[in-house]
């Protein structure tokens, strides 16, 4: 239920703002956008676009397809676990992603992941089947959802990849050249699937996914965990509290699996941990051969499984007391996170649809100048007459210069950085540049407010003046008390 109350409640993000964007495109413009822009494959995207220009491209409309792939996730992982370990193991899993407040994160928010999360849950439902019982109905069947997630994101390789080879081998293992047939077919289309997908990781000239890699690496396995279990509160952790907690809870996973756990229940846990353990160990070697794209939202394949290995553990015959502890402890704990990440505002969503409001239609032609470079970009959304893509060059005539800068939302840790070749340093987040408070040469200042983290400034031009979103940032001093590292420029024309 918290997946639908407040869906509607932060607005949009970065990501999501692109997302809103292309939505509204035509579609040959979209697909075009999302090839040169997007990272992933594209069919969030061209079901996004028909979902919109259906429902609309509001946070709720576009939200919608991720809330109900969160909702799906919930039976999804009760089948899986009872197919693969009991009905009891069934309603543990579907309790753990029912409140798991990572989930619930990516259920509000409208980018692909949790229909990710969703397709390669049925992809491992329908893999627990065919290995069971490799017939053409549930062989089809897994084709089916190991296809879609491949055309969703590519990570779903991850996931899909060790199932189809374990499917082969399965089929291959019985001696049945009917059934090896089949599965071989099987096989076969989502392969051709996946090279179908392979140039889309080759097209894209946007912004790409380098920005990975500059995050350490045991930093970013650690947020990984830790975000698992507490979503954004991750920030409050430490390096060393993630992996320690992340051990923890698998030993104390596989010691009640060995203790109290049957045959079954143990071969359950081994199959679904071996592939979940796959989506997390794959990533991090790739990294080491210099391909490194490993962060959390990324592994999302392995969430059902990796669910089902817990549920295994709690669910374990001869250990149920201390495994419902355990289920009670974690759910516990995923609703404490729940609930500090939906009454803080600190740990939501930046709040641009209120800078927005509170800039209110433009009266004259202005341009906004706003701190953080690119995660100011909702206010394109969110302010009318915005064009999404302006030119760097071009001069526009203005009267009005509306700055926008933040302080920090959130007290964080200091972070220990080490640096090729150098010893380690300690960085203290600071405050982010704020709007100067006085007068510049040839605009006066008329206004200066506050809207929850972000401090806004207004300075009205004595005459209009032609300048360019180059010339701006070239300006920029003049209107912070510290020149921003990263900045956004762009205009807005006067009208309702």
């Amino acid at each position: 239920m918290i997946r639908i109350i407040v869906l509607g409640d932060q607005s949009f993000w970065q990501d999501e703002a692109l997302t809103a964007y292309e939505a509204q495109l035509p579609l040959g413009a979209m697909i075009t956008t999302v090839v040169h822009v997007e990272t992933t494959p594209p069919l969030y995207f061209v079901l996004i676009w028909a979902w919109a220009h259906v429902f609309g491209n509001g946070e709720v409309a576009l939200r919608s397809v991720s809330m109900l792939a969160g909702v799906a996730l919930v039976p999804i992982s009760y089948l899986a676990a009872r197919d693969l370990v009991s009905p009891r193991a069934g309603v543990f899993a579907a309790a753990f992603v029912t409140f798991n407040p990572f989930l619930i994160w990516y259920s509000q928010e409208a980018r692909a992941y949790m229909l990710l999360a969703a397709l390669c849950g049925a992809s491992f439902l329908w893999f627990v089947r065919s290995r069971r019982d490799p017939s053409a109905r549930n062989l089809v069947w897994w084709a089916v959802w190991s296809s879609l997630a491949l055309m969703t994101h590519f990570f779903a390789g991850f996931l899909v990849a060790p199932e189809a080879l374990w499917l082969l081998w399965v089929a291959g293992s019985r001696r049945a050249g009917a059934g090896l047939r089949v599965a071989g077919g099987a096989v076969g289309v989502v392969a051709l699937v996946q090279v179908a997908m392979a140039p889309f990781a080759l097209i894209d000239t946007g912004h790409g996914v380098g920005w990975i890699a500059h995050a350490p690496r045991e930093v970013r396995l650690s947020q990984a965990i830790s975000e698992w279990g507490v979503s954004i509160l991750y920030r409050r952790t430490t390096v060393n509290q993630g992996l320690l907690g992340g051990a923890a809870l698998l030993a104390i996973a596989a010691v009640l699996l060995m203790a109290g756990g049957d045959r079954r229940t143990r071969r359950g846990a081994a199959v679904a941990g071996s592939l979940a353990a796959f989506v997390w160990v794959a990533p991090l070697v790739l990294g080491l051969l210099g391909h490194d794209y490993f962060l959390s939202r990324n592994v999302i394949p392995a969430v059902v499984p990796f669910a089902v290995v817990l549920a295994a553990a709690c669910a374990a015959p001869r250990s149920r007391a201390f495994g419902a502890a355990l289920a009670v402890a974690l759910v516990a704990l995923f609703v404490y996170a729940t609930i500090q990440v939906q009454t803080k505002s600190y740990l939501q969503r930046p709040d641009w649809r209120a800078v927005a409001h509170a800039l209110g239609p433009a009266t004259v032609p202005r341009a906004i100048l706003a701190a953080n470079g690119q995660t100011a970009i909702p206010l394109k959304i969110y302010l009318p007459h915005v064009s999404w893509v302006q030119p760097q060059s071009q001069e526009v005539r203005i009267g009005e210069i509306d700055v926008v800068g933040d302080i920090k939302r959130l007290p964080l840790r200091p972070i220990r950085i080490v640096l090729p070749k150098q010893q380690p340093v300690w960085y203290r987040p600071v405050a982010s540049p704020v709007p100067s408070n006085v007068d510049v040469a040839g605009a006066r200042l008329v206004d200066r407010f506050r809207v929850d983290n972000w401090i806004v400034a207004r300075y009205m031009l004595y005459s209009q003046k032609g300048l360019s979103v180059k010339q701006l940032l070239a300006l920029a001093p003049r209107y912070f008390r510290r020149t921003p590292a990263a900045m956004l420029v762009f205009f807005q024309p006067p009208g309702r």
